[in-house]
């Protein structure tokens, strides 16, 4: 203890000089490294209108490699968006989203719709609606 009390100013400077550089390197790192912490992240939305049998369901999935929808995998771009159209069936229906990221992390989000008649039938034709 004695000799750590002797010691000059020369030498306080330089321990405090790594140890600064050291905390920084540390903060940088795990800055740089907290999605590995983090995980999957998933925020989505269901529009749903009345009388409609298709709702869309827009989001974002932060880190997320891989995304299925119901079991059925959908594409996402490199920030994470997607935008999907189902098809919902009268009665009550549950909507999974799964994710998982590059180390094997998971997530998942469901919706819950209760739809109490039929709705109007709609079938797509080369981008024209026909009823």
């Amino acid at each position: 203890m004695k000799e750590i009390k002797n010691k000059n100013i020369k030498w306080w400077i330089g321990a405090i000089a790594c140890l600064s550089l050291f905390a920084v390197i540390g903060i940088f790192s795990y800055e740089k490294m907290s999605f590995v912490f983090n995980g999957v992240k998933i925020e989505a939305n269901l529009d749903h209108k009345e009388g409609s049998s298709l709702a869309t369901i827009k989001g974002t999935a932060q880190n997320a490699k891989y995304i299925s929808l119901n079991g059925r995998e959908i594409f996402i771009d490199k920030e994470g968006h997607f935008s999907e159209i189902i098809s919902v069936l009268p009665g009550f229906s549950i909507i999974t989203l799964n994710a998982k990221d590059k180390f094997g992390k998971t997530a998942e989000k469901q919706f819950e719709i209760v739809t109490e008649k039929n709705a109007e039938a709609i079938a797509l034709n080369n981008s024209k609606i026909i009823n």
